[in-house]
């Protein structure tokens, strides 16, 4: 299981995928710096069918 992400990285991670939407973009691809590091960063969105809910719904519990 993985290790539960901040508050902060789930609102960036929000507001990105708000602006994605926005702008009819599903996926992208950028590089970022962070501590002197390059790093490639790949973001894809897919809808999760309504039946998978649930599942998704309990790993958050």
């Amino acid at each position: 299981m993985q290790s539960p992400m901040t508050f902060e990285i789930c609102h960036a991670l929000t507001q990105l995928t708000r602006q994605l939407l926005e702008a009819g973009e599903q996926a992208t691809e950028t590089h970022v710096l962070a501590k002197g590091q390059v790093y490639r960063v790949a973001v894809s969105l897919e809808p999760v069918p309504t039946e998978e809910l649930p599942d998704v719904i309990q790993r958050y519990r």
